[in-house]
């Protein structure tokens, strides 16, 4: 990608209506740098919670719910790494000075591997009601060479910024207002259905699926599809 596709991308990024249209066009941009997956979130300080600083992730559920089980954003090397760092870095680097200082990472890094998570990069942003925050991209094989940083980097910069003022722009105090496809989605997952098998019963791709899931998780504030079915169920949006 030359710097006028770049910049072109970027001010797709920047002009992007609705979350939904700019984590579409987010998601296209880094797939060229061989990225299929992202989370976009604050670091927690002592005594703070990890989960409600999630504002956009498209991370696999397995992986994400594994991670916070075991409560890893403690002693993951590239969270570590983001709040000292202020500009772009792979996860091997992050990964190399961990190991250095002889901090317990291997095994954060490992299992995310395992988890289709092989390689990334970070790009450390401002989030707002957190001391640091990251964009952390991550695939099989991702191009992670120094050329593709400074893009990596202005798409980034330019998503969250642009996420966090359409965030603030479509917070719904008066309730949840899930979509009618969000709601049978939601009413899947609670029924166990995977999204393929969701897919599959609605008639429409995986990929759309997962598109309605993260729709509903960042409108209940939810981190996991058991979280916003649990949110969606209170909020009486669906059926319990």
């Amino acid at each position: 990608m030359d710097t006028a596709q770049v910049l072109h991308r970027a001010l797709q990024l920047a002009n992007a209506g609705s979350i939904e249209a700019l984590v579409d066009l987010y998601r296209t941009a880094i797939r060229h740098f061989g990225f299929s997956h992202f989370i976009l979130t604050g670091l927690p300080t002592h005594g703070q919670r990890f989960e409600p600083l999630v504002l956009e992730r498209f991370w696999p559920e397995d992986w994400m719910s594994h991670y916070l089980s075991r409560d890893y954003i403690k002693r993951d090397p590239v969270a570590l790494a983001s709040v000292v760092h202020s500009r772009p870095f792979t996860w091997k680097e992050a990964w190399a000075r961990a190991s250095a200082s002889g901090s317990s990472g291997d095994r954060v890094m490992m299992e995310a591997a395992d988890a289709g998570l092989k390689d990334g990069v970070c790009v450390p942003i401002p989030v707002r009601n957190a001391r640091a925050g990251c964009i952390s991209l991550a695939g099989e094989g991702p191009i992670t060479e120094v050329h593709a940083l400074q893009p990596v980097n202005v798409l980034s910069l330019t998503f969250a910024s642009r996420l966090q003022l359409l965030v603030d722009h479509e917070r719904r105090p008066q309730g949840l207002k899930l979509s009618q496809r969000e709601r049978e989605v939601l009413t899947w997952v609670a029924e166990g259905k995977t999204a393929w098998e969701i897919s599959r019963i609605l008639g429409i791709s995986d990929s759309t699926v997962n598109k309605h899931i993260a729709g509903a998780m960042r409108k209940t504030g939810a981190v996991t599809r058991t979280q916003a079915v649990a949110k969606a169920m209170t909020a009486m949006e669906i059926a319990g």
